[in-house]
């Protein structure tokens, strides 16, 4: 593994703004926990590295991210809300965790910039 993987997902593109070599499985999981297990069960399957869907709304303070992700539309993928900062913070916590190999932004609304 080369270190995690960094994924876009805008308006139906998914883009990587990292490199890697080895294969890639992208998930979904409601919560950091099933993700994990999610990750095992595909590594003992294959060498495939994870890649997890993380919906996310940044803002410059908490209260402002947390409005942009209650016009989320609710689905089953683990959600964020903060600065980016926080944001940084918690894609290296799922990396060293062993939660996944990279996570996937996907931005809350369509006016997100992630």
């Amino acid at each position: 593994m080369s270190g995690v993987r960094l994924f876009v997902a805008d308006s139906g593109e998914w883009t990587e703004l990292t490199t890697g070599d080895a294969a890639i499985v992208r998930v979904s999981a409601p919560d950091l926990q099933q993700a994990r297990r999610t990750r095992a069960a595909i590594r003992s399957a294959s060498q495939s590295e994870v890649i997890l869907d993380v919906t996310v709304a940044v803002a410059g303070d908490f209260r402002s991210a947390r409005r942009g992700l209650e016009l989320a539309r609710p689905d089953a993928t683990v959600r964020y809300a903060g600065t980016v900062d926080g944001l940084a913070g918690l894609i290296l916590d799922i990396e060293l965790a062993g939660v996944a190999d990279g996570v996937t932004l996907v931005p809350a609304a369509p006016e997100e910039d992630v």
